[in-house]
C-alpha cells in the first residue's frame, strides 16, 4: 500500500513538471499580449544565455556602462519625457574609460546604447529622443 501511494504521489508531481517543461529553454521567447503572469513567469525561467553570452559570463568581473540623461539628471530611473538637452556632454574620453577597466582587471565591457527611456546614443531616423537631439557635436555626434 506505502509503495502504491508513493508511486502515485511521485506520479502526479512527475505529471506536473511534465506540464511546466512545456517550455523549451531558448535564448529568447516570445511573451504573447495574452500570457498570464504566471506564464510570463515561466517563460522567463527558460531564458538560457547563448554559447556567446554564456562564454562572456565566465568572465566575473565585466565593465557594464550605462550612459544617458541620467548621468546629468542624477536619477536612477529616467522617465523619458526628459529634454534631451540635459545630456549636456562637453567632452568624451572613452579611452580613458577603457583604460582605467583595463588597469583594474577587466577584458570587457558591456555599453548600454538604449535603456529604458528611449534615449539612444546613436543617429536614429525613429526618434529624436536621443544624441541628435543634444549640443554634442551639433547633434552630429554618436557615442
Amino acid at each position: 500500500m506505502r509503495k502504491t501511494f508513493l508511486f502515485l504521489l511521485l506520479s502526479c508531481c512527475g505529471l506536473g513538471f511534465a506540464q511546466q517543461n512545456e517550455i523549451k529553454p531558448q535564448s529568447t521567447i516570445l511573451v504573447e499580449a495574452g500570457d498570464s503572469d504566471e506564464t510570463v513567469i515561466a517563460k522567463a525561467a527558460h531564458v538560457v544565455p547563448t554559447p556567446n553570452q554564456l562564454e562572456a559570463l565566465k568572465n566575473g568581473f565585466i565593465a557594464f556602462v550605462h550612459f544617458g540623461p541620467n548621468t546629468f539628471t542624477r536619477m536612477e530611473w529616467g522617465t523619458g519625457k526628459e529634454d534631451p538637452k540635459i545630456f549636456d556632454l562637453k567632452e568624451l574620453h572613452t579611452d580613458q574609460w577603457c583604460e582605467a577597466m583595463k588597469a583594474a582587471g577587466m577584458k570587457m565591457v558591456v555599453f548600454t546604447v538604449k535603456h529604458h527611456d528611449g534615449f539612444v546614443l546613436w543617429q536614429s531616423r525613429y526618434t529624436d529622443h536621443g544624441i541628435m537631439s543634444t549640443g554634442y557635436q551639433d547633434g552630429k555626434g554618436a557615442c
